[in-house]
């Protein structure tokens, strides 16, 4: 090693720095301006970086949990720039969950959450990358969507075993609108002027009408049977374009009183 090596390296160990996002760290060791060895304090965690990087506060602590207070993005080759969807799927889904504004217009999350291993970018990019459907798009060009209710009804954990991608059409059959529909059960509308029950259902986009009941179980017992058929239908549509479990949740896909 040259003295002026030496130099540099002596006067740089030890030495703290402030950085814009991370707080602090510490130099470890130094190999030359572009390889130095930083530790954070909180959580502890070590990070090579150039001189220029740490001069400038450019280092980022890649465990410290920084989106919604939540998720972090670890350490791995996996990055918000070049795997920009993949990331804008996950800071999504974190924001769903563990954003308190968002719950103001989409109440059902509150009591949802993200299984621990999924809180770091690294684990949740490698897990959509071995799903068959994640690059796939439905026949508007759209890529398909996350699930987590469909193979586990009630499901409140986004997880490797309860999610899936599907096209959005299969996603929103699944949608109960339990905040604008009232008191009257999933599918159930009150009419004032016959003083009776209707149902109905979307088919795509367009209401179908079943038919006016006297009692509120009556109108959703029709809804029910209209709905199930329906999902059935929609999985034999898509029966080649979707995972076999998925296929299978939809025709043994059971709605209740109380969904």
């Amino acid at each position: 090693m040259n003295s002026v090596f030496l130099e540099k390296r002596n006067n740089i160990l030890g030495k703290e720095f402030y950085t814009n996002n991370s707080g602090k760290c510490f130099v470890l060791d130094y190999k030359g301006c572009n390889s130095i060895l930083v530790a954070f304090y909180d959580p502890f965690c070590i990070v090579e970086c150039a001189y220029g990087q740490l001069k400038d506060g450019r280092v980022s602590n890649p465990i410290l949990p920084n989106v919604v207070n939540k998720g972090y993005l670890g350490v791995g080759s996996y990055n918000s720039v070049t795997h920009e969807r993949l990331y804008y799927i996950w800071r999504s889904m974190l924001d769903r969950v563990y954003n308190d504004k968002r719950h103001l217009k989409q109440p059902t999350y509150r009591d949802v959450e993200v299984c621990k291993e999924w809180l770091c970018f690294q684990n949740f990019a490698k897990w959509c990358e071995t799903q068959e459907f994640f690059d796939a798009k439905d026949d508007k060009g759209n890529h398909y969507e996350i699930d987590k209710d469909l193979l586990i009804k009630g499901n409140k954990q986004y997880s490797p075993d309860a999610c899936c991608f599907v096209p959005k059409i299969v996603n929103s059959l699944l949608l109960n609108a339990k905040k604008s529909r009232g008191i009257y059960p999933i599918g159930v509308s009150y009419q004032k002027s016959s003083k009776k029950f209707s149902a109905s259902f979307s088919n795509g986009g367009n209401q179908k009408h079943l038919g006016v009941f006297v009692t509120p179980e009556e109108a959703f017992q029709a809804y029910k049977e209209a709905k199930e058929l329906f999902v059935i239908e929609k999985a034999e549509d898509w029966r080649d374009k979707i995972e076999d479990r998925v296929y299978q949740a939809l025709l043994n896909y059971s709605i209740s009183i109380d969904d």
